[in-house]
């Protein structure tokens, strides 16, 4: 959703042409029928939401694009995924005229690791995203990060830590309205401390509805990262 809630950006594989079937994927290194992905759009109107349009071509280059974040300016950053190297890269597509311009990668995403679900604040201050690069150390799984833009420049990503991150994959990266708040997906498990009382084992088990490991989602403040970065910006 933009920021101002006037048009929405969303991922489908629905066919590109008329009669055609859903576009297949291309990530992992392997095809993947009928999984792509590519960037369509929705305006809000004074009688509801516009027919979806598809974006252009110059932006929908491949059909492994994922995971839009709209900033204020009407720009988009999303995923794309490298057919040779299988890894995924984050890009922006700058808003201007009424048109999506050519993407450009994200400063904070070289194409060396596998970088995925970008978060940009409205003001592009900042950008949570999730990465397997060090010291994430999972070969499959990801860690959040979380990169700030000063001077016009993204800097060096951060990793948010042990505390925000676990030994499983912690992706899916959101912001709250404020950007003060994270929300995202876990395959964490919430450990159970022994011994338990008979009414701990109940409560286990009731939580077991969702303390199962399969990417629920969780929340954290991000208000530690964003005062120590305000802190050293003001002490430069």
């Amino acid at each position: 959703m933009s920021p101002d809630g006037k048009f929405l950006i969303f991922v489908s594989s629905r066919t590109i042409e008329e009669h055609g079937k859903p576009i297949d994927g291309h990530f992992n290194k392997s095809t993947q029928p009928g999984q792509g992905g590519n960037l369509w759009r929705v305006d809000r109107t004074p009688s509801g939401w516009s027919k979806p349009w598809r974006l252009p071509a110059l932006v929908n280059r491949s059909t492994s694009i994922f995971a839009p974040s709209v900033v204020a300016d009407g720009s988009v950053y999303f995923m794309e995924s490298n057919v040779e190297t299988g890894r995924f890269r984050i890009f922006r597509s700058q808003w201007n005229d009424g048109a999506y311009q050519a993407p450009e990668a994200a400063g904070f995403s070289d194409g060396s690791y596998s970088d995925v679900d970008p978060a940009v604040a409205p003001d592009e201050s900042f950008v949570v995203f999730a990465s397997n690069r060090p010291p994430a150390g999972k070969p499959v799984g990801m860690d959040l990060f979380i990169s700030f833009r000063d001077n016009g420049a993204w800097q060096n990503p951060i990793h948010l830590g042990n505390v925000v991150n676990s030994p499983t994959s912690d992706a899916e990266a959101r912001l709250s309205p404020d950007g003060k708040t994270l929300y995202f997906s876990s395959e964490r498990l919430v450990r159970v401390e022994q011994p338990i009382s008979s009414t701990q084992a109940e409560q286990y088990i009731e939580d077991m509805e969702w303390n199962n490991g399969l990417y629920n989602i969780w929340q954290v403040s991000l208000q530690p990262w964003l005062k120590a970065h305000a802190v050293s910006v003001k002490g430069k």
